[in-house]
């Protein structure tokens, strides 16, 4: 994984120090093995909070928090796979003549890893949009009634996520977000939909 992502990006790294090499892979290797025991944790916690959870609950919350992790797990491949090639190529445009650069590797692996989590965080937004319309907070009229806003936000943290030319960077990373915000838009209308339906069996009942 180490070789395909400097290939991916810069080349050749660099490292400083003997133990440095050593101490990135084992920080990636707990970085790993703490992503693929992330369903066990789960699974364990939810055994232990699920008693004292309602039968609708009960219904809901998994499959919430499975595509939480899901989400979660695709941006940070986005992150690796696309994000992060694509912000080193744009940062190397702004080398001149007899300028060459070394990067260290820790640095690469810091500058991944939070890229990763900012992708991954981002990928939240369709299961957030239809947490907060589960529960009454917003609707899918008032989300699409603020797409001018959220598509501002958006390139305003694609560009500080991924620093370059607009081209580049915050229009080939923000049209993607921005689609992903009209998905979460979806996503609340059919929520908000079945709200009502059982809002209407109730109140026959």
């Amino acid at each position: 994984m180490l070789s395909d992502l400097i290939s991916r990006t810069v080349k050749q790294a660099v490292v400083l120090s003997p133990f440095e090499m050593f101490n990135e892979r084992i920080k990636l290797t707990f970085i790993l093995g703490l992503a693929m025991a992330a369903p066990i944790v789960f699974w364990q916690a939810w055994s232990f909070v699920v008693p004292g959870l309602l039968k609708k609950e009960r219904t809901w919350i998994p499959w919430l928090a499975i595509s939480s992790m899901l989400l979660f797990g695709l941006g940070a491949w986005a992150a690796y796979g696309y994000v992060v090639p694509l912000v080193v190529h744009v940062l190397e445009q702004f080398l001149v003549p007899g300028v060459t650069t070394q990067i260290r590797l820790s640095s690469l692996l810091e500058f991944t890893y939070n890229l990763a989590i900012a992708c991954g965080l981002l990928m939240q937004m369709p299961m957030v949009a239809l947490l907060l319309t589960a529960i009454g907070l917003v609707t899918p009229q008032f989300l699409l009634k603020q797409w001018r806003g959220a598509i501002v936000v958006i390139f305003i943290v694609t560009a500080a996520i991924t620093p370059g030319d607009v081209v580049s960077a915050q229009i080939i990373m923000g049209i993607p977000m921005a689609a992903l915000y009209f998905v979460s838009v979806g996503l609340s209308y059919f929520v908000y939909r079945r709200r009502q339906q059982q809002d209407k069996r109730e109140g026959w009942s």
